[in-house]
């Protein structure tokens, strides 16, 4: 990857400072964390403190746009970022637990199994 042209902008109010990037890739168009990791590497920004909006890049297009925000404080994140940080975390739990409930029949399914063929053989035996 690499960053083309960089907008950088200061906005004291909401204590950020937002950043347009068109961004250069090879393959498949990057997720927001790979593209969050090299930009911040690269600005040398706090990966804690930054939020990728929106990585968007054309049809058959190797350059990116980037709309990442880079805050000052982790708390003028959490207020700005929190009903979207709180909805991927719900979503991500609500997907671990229906993965464990799911991992949670497949063991009583073959734990069941397991003694059903125990007992046929036990009976088959005498």
């Amino acid at each position: 990857m690499k960053i083309l042209d960089k907008v950088e902008k200061v906005n004291e109010l909401l204590s950020r400072k937002e950043c347009l990037l068109n961004v250069e890739f090879e393959g498949a168009t990057p997720t927001k964390e790979e593209v969050k990791e090299f930009i911040c590497k690269s600005l040398k920004a706090d990966e804690k403190l930054s939020v990728v909006r929106k990585v968007e890049a054309g049809f058959g297009s190797s350059v990116a746009k980037v709309d990442l925000y880079i805050y000052d404080d982790a708390d003028s994140m959490v207020r700005l970022e929190e009903y979207t940080m709180h909805k991927k975390i719900r979503e991500n739990l609500a997907k671990q637990e229906e993965a464990r409930k799911k991992a949670e029949e497949e063991a009583a399914a073959a734990k069941k199994a397991a003694e059903e063929a125990k007992a046929a053989a036990e009976e088959a035996s005498e």
